[in-house]
């Protein structure tokens, strides 16, 4: 009897194991973006050594900063795998010289305003749908919107990986504030409250001229609040001479009229207005949505940050979403090696580590990364973090490869009404015929 019962004993100790190893540990972070948490993409044994070429279309990501942020913790977990990355040069076309040139490139990763630029009119384009069936991978963990606008450019095709986000908020320059003895920016102002501010703000003070307001008009227009469309996706056309963008330019153009700022077409490039508050020092907010600024930018001012300005037609909402996205290249010759890390890439486990150390905005419906953003970050250490994202994003607008250009007509658009050279109807009328002007050019190509 007794050694039946030791041996019970050590078969349900046995069983007990195996059922824990079986369920694994439900309170561990998923390492991969797979369904099931835990399907680690892990190397073959004998995997062949390779190399990942990696590509980014703007000056904000060096060498060095990828390595760091993706290359180093990419060879960490693929030992076989040799990340490298190309730089971006400042041309437009770089993208055609290195597919004309033969050079590797399997990775692209770049925001939703360059999609069509730089990906799709280089043909790099994959439709990665049957690897995502293939392995099982879930989209339903990332914000829904940023999958749906993949889906609307792809024709229903999955060309990339939603990764993160570009902040949403109000930079402010707390000193300024405090020199002109003016309240700082608080959470859920609307855009009447913000004008205000920039009013008390705009002025002269020992010869030097400074701001209440900057920002980024053509960005702002493609993250707009109210999801209005600057491509009209049944006609193909232009849709700015309209009700709606008229109140867009007039709520804008606004803050540029305030006495005291005179600008030219120069003057306004969005590369001015940010040197303006991170260089000069001269505006006391500063609102990009298209830039995440780094600690060197914002070292020796005393910043924080407010919650994005809301309108009173859509109290709650905040700017679209504004999504970077990982995509593996029409012409890489290891594509599902390149699909492992961007699984991994996109796992709870690094975007939790990013999140903490303030490296990126996550897409993950996640509150645990969204709430752990700059815990571990010297630069984020008693800022107001939660006002870098809003609670609910507008719906997407329509994405076109027309929509970067459209948007830079309602800039033009801006210009002309804040200089007095057109007004807001004259202005966006000509926006509007220009732009279909373009557009037929194109088609007729």
């Amino acid at each position: 009897m007794k050694r039946n019962r030791k041996k019970l004993l050590l078969a349900g100790a046995i069983a007990s194991v195996l059922l824990a190893s079986a369920c694994g540990n439900p309170s561990a972070p998923e390492a991969d973006g797979r369904a099931g948490g835990n399907n680690e993409a892990k190397p073959a044994p004998a995997a062949k050594p390779i190399d990942l070429v990696f590509y980014q279309p703007s000056a904000d990501w060096d060498e060095e900063r990828f390595m760091k942020e993706f290359g180093e913790p990419i060879k960490a977990k693929f030992p076989h795998i040799t990340p490298k990355f190309i730089k971006y040069n400042g041309k437009a076309d770089q993208v055609t010289e290195l597919v004309t040139t033969g050079t590797q490139v399997d990775i692209m990763f770049m925001s939703v305003g360059q999609i069509y630029n730089f990906l799709l009119k280089s043909k790099m384009e994959r439709d990665l749908t049957p690897l995502i069936q293939k392995s099982g991978f879930d989209l339903t963990r990332f914000e829904a919107t940023s999958v749906d606008i993949l889906k609307q450019i792809g024709g229903g095709k999955l060309y990339g990986i939603p990764m993160y986000t570009l902040p949403a908020t109000i930079y402010y320059n707390k000193d300024l504030f405090d020199k002109f003895g003016v309240a700082y920016p608080k959470d859920g102002m609307t855009w009447d409250d913000t004008y205000e501010l920039s009013r008390k703000l705009t002025r002269q003070d020992g010869g030097v001229q400074y701001y209440g307001t900057v920002m980024s008009p053509s960005h702002l227009a493609m993250r707009n609040q109210l999801s209005l469309n600057l491509i009209d996706p049944q006609s193909g056309k232009a849709t700015l001479n309209n009700d709606a963008w008229n109140k867009f330019v007039a709520n804008v153009s606004r803050f540029y009229t305030i006495p005291g700022y005179d600008w030219t077409n120069a003057d306004m490039q969005v590369g001015k207005q940010r040197d303006l508050f991170t260089k000069e020092k001269r505006a006391a907010m500063w609102m990009p949505v298209s830039t995440m600024h780094t600690a060197a930018e914002l070292q020796g001012m005393n910043w924080d940050l407010a919650s994005f300005p809301v309108l009173k037609e859509a109290p709650g909402t905040g700017p679209q979403a504004y999504p970077f996205y990982f995509f593996v290249t029409a012409t890489s010759k290891t594509p599902e090696e390149a699909f492992d890390v961007l699984a991994y890439l996109s796992g709870e486990a690094f975007h939790l580590d990013k999140s903490k150390k303030g490296v990126f905005l996550s897409l993950l419906k996640n509150d645990a990364v969204r709430k752990s953003f700059g815990q571990q970050s010297d630069m984020y250490k008693g800022k107001n973090t939660k006002a870098m994202l809003p609670e609910t994003f507008a719906a997407p607008s329509y994405v076109s490869t027309y929509t970067s250009t459209a948007a830079g007509k309602i800039f033009s658009a801006l210009v002309n009404v804040t200089t007095g050279k057109q007004d807001v109807n004259t202005a966006l009328r000509e926006a509007e015929e220009t732009m279909n002007q373009t557009i037929e050019a194109e088609k007729s190509k």
